[in-house]
């Protein structure tokens, strides 16, 4: 697989993602910083941007394009200089995998990167959130050796949320 950042000639891969998205019902796009309701170029900037000097809420992070054989498989989003009060609301990494493209083991493979770029940045322990009914997402992040340290329901009075740790 191929991580790297998004440039401004990935428009029609990314669009070609997210009408899959949309095809599947899925409004929301995990990992993908807005990518939806921002005008592109302006979006890729800002993406690498954060990727060269952060910006003051969320500090530096790293949104990637994970690539096999050419074809968008999904984001990763690991935010290694994350206040620790979004950490405690959003977690350190996010990713989401397209919907043709689930059940293969990518998602393992992106987390495993993730992780190994923010040891890399110099962190000792992350922290991952996901939906309780995102059984999938829990199976990833615990295969990856996460701990189930809290759920609750404080930013979404409607879904329980699920936070592990991982230490690096």
């Amino acid at each position: 697989m191929i991580y790297r950042l998004p440039e401004t000639g990935d428009r029609d891969m990314l669009l070609e993602y997210v009408q899959e998205h949309s095809a599947n019902q899925e409004t929301s796009i995990s990992a993908s910083h807005g990518l939806t309701s921002s005008d592109y170029s302006q979006w890729v900037e800002k993406i690498q941007k954060n990727a060269s000097a952060g910006d003051d809420l969320w500090g530096k992070s790293l949104l990637y394009l994970c690539l096999d054989d050419g074809r968008l498989i999904g984001l990763l989003s690991i935010r290694y200089q994350l206040p620790e009060s979004l950490t405690e609301k959003f977690g350190d990494i996010g990713y989401g995998v397209r919907p043709s493209e689930r059940n293969k083991g990518y998602a393992t493979s992106m987390l495993r990167y993730a992780l190994s770029v923010c040891k890399e940045k110099g962190k000792r322990e992350v922290v991952l959130s996901c939906y309780k009914d995102n059984l999938p997402s829990a199976r990833v992040i615990r295969k990856n050796g996460g701990i189930l340290i809290e759920e609750n329901n404080r930013y979404n009075e409607d879904r329980i949320s699920q936070y592990y740790s991982i230490k690096l």
